[in-house]
């Protein structure tokens, strides 16, 4: 289905947004309102994002796109630009061509910040007639890692070496869960259940807490890592440390981490270094396998099936043998005929 981008305000809205002005001795929605400067209604929209919970990625990302915008805006007004400038469709299309020759999905990402930035002014009143369609792209299957190149980055070293053997557990565990690098970066010690097969993310990028189940080979290299490494029972970290840390004990950051598994697949003979390729990878693999959306849905922390549809496009399965177990006609029994054929049989003789 075509996504027009317009979140449309109804009448009985607008009618208590006019309402409302008015009791604040404001004039018509289409006129102060619609007055007011961009500034002033980025900071109520970025107010907002911070309650409802969006994760820091996510507030980073609106920052980022309005640094664009606010460039694009010096041609006119800067900051003091009239928000009503959102309404105008040739300045939409003046911001997209703005953003110059890079990717098409790097343009829609910051159009969806725009439409976001857009929806909002028209659902709190301050301007009528927004509208942002966006195109989107359809991306080719990514370059995963193959079954030769897990088995090269899952064979384990040596428990004595720390960097070499918390590198393998944190491989083991992507390939496990699919978790977000993010997610990776802010386990502690305590979101780890050995017990009970589950680690519990508290910083999702949906802003969930979630419980996630551990395979096999994860829960083992865990098992290891924390018994020789991270072990809270010998009183030197608390359950509050961090579980992946570097060398001196510390928090690792988003580059460390990066650069550790990218050192660690070369020397492992492996050429692929994206640590979110392992995410990709674990959605493939979870597909082919047959394994259901919904399920995807939920280890992979979507709030909606868009990106696991979106996964399941990227990497179809052959459907004959689920045509032949799972559709209706497959629940019919097989009949032979034979008893019509005998009663017609009879009626000759």
């Amino acid at each position: 289905m075509a996504d027009n981008g317009k979140k449309k305000i109804t009448k009985k809205k607008r009618e208590e947004v006019i309402k409302a002005n008015k009791e604040r001795n404001v004039k018509a929605l289409d006129d102060e309102l619609s007055e007011l400067p961009v500034e002033h209604v980025k900071q109520l929209f970025m107010l907002r994002q911070r309650e409802k919970g969006n994760t820091q990625p996510t507030i980073d990302f609106y920052n980022r796109f309005f640094k664009k915008y606010y460039a694009f805006l010096e041609n006119f007004e800067g900051k003091d630009t009239s928000i009503e400038i959102l309404t105008m469709d040739a300045m939409r299309s003046a911001f997209e061509l703005s953003l110059g020759k890079v990717k098409k999905q790097t343009i829609n990402a910051y159009m969806r910040a725009y439409r976001a930035f857009g929806n909002f002014a028209e659902e709190e009143g301050f301007i009528v007639g927004f509208r942002c369609p966006i195109k989107e792209v359809t991306l080719p299957p990514k370059d995963c890692y193959t079954q030769k190149e897990k088995d090269k980055l899952t064979v384990k070293p040596s428990l004595l070496n720390f960097e070499e053997f918390r590198n393998y557990t944190i491989v083991c565990l992507l390939l496990a869960t699919g978790i977000r690098t993010n997610s990776i970066l802010n386990l502690r010690i305590k979101d780890v259940n050995l017990e009970e097969g589950t680690i519990t993310l508290l910083k999702t990028k949906t802003g969930v807490n979630t419980v996630l189940p551990l395979q096999r080979k994860a829960r083992q290299a865990l098992q290891e890592y924390i018994g020789y490494w991270r072990n809270v029972d010998e009183g030197d970290t608390t359950p509050e440390d961090y579980l992946f840390c570097n060398c001196y004990g510390a928090s690792l950051t988003r580059g460390g981490l990066s650069t550790a598994i990218a050192n660690y697949n070369k020397r492992r003979g492996v050429d692929k270094t994206s640590l979110h390729l392992f995410r990709h990878t674990f959605a493939k693999d979870w597909i082919l396998g047959g394994g259901d959306l919904v399920s995807l849905s939920l280890m992979l922390t979507h709030k909606e099936l868009d990106m696991v549809k979106h996964y399941a496009n990227l990497y179809p399965v052959d459907l004959r043998d689920k045509v032949e177990q799972f559709s209706s006609s497959a629940q019919l029994r097989d009949r032979s005929g034979k008893t019509l054929r005998t009663k017609k049989k009879e009626e000759l003789e």
